[in-house]
């Protein structure tokens, strides 16, 4: 949000005006890196570079010394380029490191330019170096509430998410391991998905991992978890209340994420990812195991998931990620033409029903997803080549 960039330009403003009023610190003290690494990161790198450079101007203006120009805008620039190599939070002190090293240099050429003294040069540098690590502090210390009370989720907080040791990804790999794999698996198809359109990539990965977080609440009524087929809980209930029970994984799920406060798009991503698409097996055996006369009783409605349908590209990636993994698990041949004919024919169904109305997927993109997926798939069933040793056992078996 713009009042968000509003209240980072203050805030440097006003560091940077304590700065300039202290005596006894000098200019090239002013943090300038702490604006421009969390504008890179919260925004773009670009409104970074236009953001630092404009307060660059402001400072050497007002300080009246056209020597900081330089050197803040060189560790204005270098803060937000570094920003885009951050993947986790430690690395904002390697961050801070770059931005001292570059502001030294351009202390040192400022100062040969201006021959001034050694020593002069040698403690402005040590103040350079500092204004780095100072920049960093600053970033680490606010970033986590500027995530917090603006609901913004940086590269940063997904990557730390991804980690698949943390404690809800490890309940789901001891408690339901079936879905695990299909995780993992969907999280594949969805990144490939995503990188073919250029959506966000990473999200769309983090999302995947945590899509299904609530079937750990009630694995073995999930087909993947329940093994052979005499662990067939549905067996044992209505076709009305196993839709029941399937439906539920949405609602658990949301409140699990929310109660291990995951960001709000990793949420939509796990309400939104089965949108309002049809049980279609549930609702088949109710209708097979009702005479004539109450088959039209049963409201279709009543075996559709309650939505909402996706809303973003992201959602909308996971969810055919999700239908076409679920689906090539019963693919009875598994070559290439088998596989683009089932993944087209899946995606196909969604688009048809309506699923993918509410986000701003185009056909050319939806056909690249399509592409993507059938790559992909291909690649984990590739047959594997017979090595020499194999071939010279066959041959000798033949002699």
């Amino acid at each position: 949000p713009l009042y968000l960039l509003g209240i980072l330009i203050v805030s440097m403003t006003a560091i940077g005006k304590v700065i300039i009023l202290l005596p006894q610190v000098p200019d090239y003290f002013i943090p300038i890196a702490f604006l421009s690494i969390l504008v890179s990161l919260l925004f773009t790198p670009v409104l970074s570079a236009v953001t630092t450079l404009l307060l660059v101007i402001l400072f050497a203006v007002n300080t009246q010394n056209l020597g900081i120009l330089p050197v803040l805008t060189v560790g204005g620039m270098v803060g937000a380029y570094t920003a885009s190599f951050i993947h986790q939070r430690t690395d904002l002190t390697k961050g801070g490191l770059y931005v001292g090293i570059f502001n030294v240099l351009a202390i040192l050429a400022v100062g040969l330019v201006g021959n001034h003294s050694l020593s002069y040069v040698l403690t402005m540098s040590l103040w350079g170096m500092g204004s780095g690590f100072f920049s960093s502090i600053l970033v680490m210390a606010v970033l986590p509430y500027l995530e917090t009370y603006f609901g913004i989720t940086t590269d940063i907080r997904l990557l730390e998410l991804g980690n698949l040791n943390l404690p809800l990804l490890n309940r789901l790999t001891i408690e339901a391991p079936g879905t695990y794999y299909h995780t993992i698996m969907v999280a594949s198809l969805a990144e490939a998905g995503a990188d073919a359109i250029g959506a966000n990539s990473l999200l769309v990965r983090i999302g995947a991992y945590y899509h299904d977080i609530g079937k750990i609440v009630r694995p073995h009524f999930f087909f993947e978890n329940a093994g052979s087929s005499e662990n067939n809980h549905h067996e044992k209930v209505t076709p009305s209340l196993s839709s029941v029970i399937i439906i539920s994984h949405l609602k658990d799920g949301v409140e699990m994420a929310q109660d291990n406060r995951l960001p709000q798009v990793i949420i939509d991503i796990i309400r939104e990812h089965h949108g309002t698409g049809l049980i279609a097996h549930f609702y088949r055996e109710a209708l097979l195991k009702e005479d004539t006369k109450n088959k039209e009783l049963i409201g279709e409605e009543n075996f559709r998931y309650p939505g909402p349908k996706p809303q973003s590209k992201e959602a909308a990636i996971v969810m055919l990620a999700d239908s076409v993994e679920a689906d090539f698990r019963f693919l009875p041949r598994r070559n290439t033409r088998s596989i683009e004919t089932q993944v087209g024919k899946v995606i196909g169904n969604k688009l048809r029903d309506g699923q993918l109305d509410e986000c701003d997927l185009t056909l050319r993109e939806i056909a690249k997803i399509t592409q993507a997926f059938s790559r992909t798939l291909a690649g984990v069933v590739h047959t594997r080549g017979r090595y020499p040793e194999e071939m010279l056992k066959k041959e000798s078996k033949i002699g």
